[in-house]
């Protein structure tokens, strides 16, 4: 482990927030499964994982990989409206297509060689 003065570089602050993104996700999959409704605590998740997708925003870099930047807004905008539905309109019918999408982003963010992340 790091210590404090040690920063992370962005690989693994992104890597990071996509672990917890996952690991959220699977969980309010969980939730919804067990009570076949929206709960408030799936409500809870699905704020959490709409502030951990924004804090991926944050991270994209418009400057470089343009397209690239672009495509992944859209993957987190969509991110983010599927957790929306399921906060403001009881509406589960998005969570597994977002839940692909963010299967997809973590296996490709982990594909990343070695040498290429900083």
């Amino acid at each position: 482990s790091k210590s404090k003065n040690e920063e992370f570089s962005k690989y693994e602050i992104i890597h990071k927030l996509y672990t917890a993104l996952l690991s959220e996700f699977e969980s309010l999959k969980d939730i919804l499964l067990s009570e076949l409704s929206v709960t408030e605590k799936a409500k809870e998740k699905a704020e959490k994982i709409s502030k951990i997708t924004l804090g991926l925003q944050s991270c994209l870099d418009h400057e470089k990989g343009e397209e690239t930047s672009e495509n992944l807004m859209w993957c987190y905008r969509y991110i983010r409206y599927a957790v929306k539905r399921v906060h403001d309109n009881d509406d589960m019918d998005f969570v597994q297509p977002a839940y692909k999408v963010i299967l997809d982003l973590n296996e490709a963010w982990n594909g990343i060689p070695k040498n290429l992340r900083n």
